[in-house]
């Protein structure tokens, strides 16, 4: 069969374990294996072009170790715009201008039964990291619309995971989380933060959101601004008004580090009523 090449339509790509067919060959060191049907592996030596014919190149045939089949992929050749045509007794493949380039043909092989399969995990995996770790689901969705030149039909497995994304999505906690309220009453800490600029601007024009949150009750209030520089003006009315509201004192404010909390009007107000002005870890909810 060294001398043979089978066109087939269950194949996701080309692909052969004889060097000599190659025209240009690039061997690479990535760890890519091809599963054959008795499930033994032949890992993936290189990638290059063969020369069926003085009209039709092969792009991207996998060389492989161990595999004893030259195999054409239907797929791969229609993803690459040609045209396959199965007719009694042999396989046409036709260009964009439906001009023949190849023509198989289909005689009978004696010799030992064979099952020949390639396992799709290879090619899904060389495409998931050519696309920046796009998810499997999303890959194979997109596989299937033709719309990315050369991208094959993938099918992906169950169990496939990325331990590298599995692991950069992981995080440290940044401090320990509090799992009680450690306040004693009603206005004795505030927290607030501002969100914005929103994508649509609000009914009277505003842009930019602060939300204020008890720590004690949890009581929110939201305030709505044209300017972020407007959280001071806001702020300062409700803290005043609290105090006058409530025989208790008010402790301590916290917010994040941005430019909105973090000035000399907030530092002056809060030294002048003897708060305690917090700052947070970024990305930290109240």
């Amino acid at each position: 069969m060294e001398d043979v090449w089978i066109m087939d339509s269950g194949c996701s790509r080309h692909m052969t374990g004889h060097r000599k067919w190659f025209s240009s060959l690039n061997l690479i060191s990535t760890k890519e294996y091809i599963t054959f049907g008795d499930n033994g592996q032949g890992k993936v030596m290189g990638v290059g072009s063969v020369s069926l014919s003085a009209k039709l190149s092969l792009r991207e045939v996998a060389f492989v170790r161990n595999l004893g089949f030259n195999l054409v992929s239907v797929s791969q050749l229609l993803d690459e715009g040609f045209e396959v045509r199965f007719k009694k007794g042999a396989c046409c493949v036709l260009d964009a201008e439906e001009a023949l380039v190849f023509r198989d043909d289909l005689t009978s092989v004696s010799g030992p039964e064979r099952c020949l399969f390639a396992s799709p995990s290879a090619d899904i995996w060389k495409w998931y990291r050519r696309l920046g770790h796009l998810s499997f689901d999303l890959l194979v969705r997109l596989s299937s619309m033709g719309l990315i030149r050369g991208l094959p039909k993938l099918r992906a497995e169950n169990d496939l995971v990325c331990h590298p994304c599995r692991h950069g999505k992981m995080v440290a906690a940044s401090h320990i989380p509090v799992s009680q309220v450690m306040t004693s009453y009603p206005g004795e800490l505030l927290h607030m933060d501002t969100v914005g600029p929103a994508r649509v601007a609000s009914v009277s024009g505003k842009w930019y959101v602060l939300i204020v949150v008890d720590d004690f009750s949890r009581f929110s209030w939201v305030f709505f601004m044209e300017f972020k520089d407007e959280a001071f003006g806001f702020v300062r009315d409700l803290v005043l008004r609290l105090r006058n509201e409530s025989h208790k004192a008010m402790r301590a404010i916290r917010s994040d580090n941005g430019g909105e909390f973090k000035n000399s009007r907030f530092e002056n107000f809060c030294r002048d009523l003897g708060l305690e002005h917090q700052f947070s870890s970024p990305y930290t909810p109240p």
